[in-house]
């Protein structure tokens, strides 16, 4: 899968619909970010200490499922591997902010 530069305008209303303080509606064409604001949605209900046995996430098919899933566990997945520094970074690019609940 190549990378493609997203917008400005649209990172900020994905950055929104993913914030877990805030009711959203996500309807989009194929290809353009819906399972990566609903994965990013759960890594911060997940940063913001919901227990995980609580978050629910319905999809209209198993692949998406599967997919969302997959980015979730490989999102925590890769941030095992990094620095105190590292760490800091991801997960501010995620909430906008470095606060995880502790």
């Amino acid at each position: 899968m190549s990378a493609r530069a997203v917008p400005l305008d649209v990172l900020g209303a994905q950055n929104e619909a993913s914030d877990p303080n805030v009711s959203a509606w996500v309807a989009a064409n194929a290809g353009s970010g819906k399972t990566h604001v609903l994965a990013q949605r759960v890594i911060r209900l997940l940063l913001s200490g919901v227990d995980p046995a609580k978050i629910l996430c319905i999809t209209f098919t198993k692949a998406a499922a599967a997919n969302m899933a997959n980015r979730v566990f490989a999102t925590l997945a890769d941030w095992t591997a990094l620095d105190d520094p590292g760490l800091d970074i991801a997960i501010e690019t995620i909430t906008g902010s470095g606060h995880v609940a502790r």
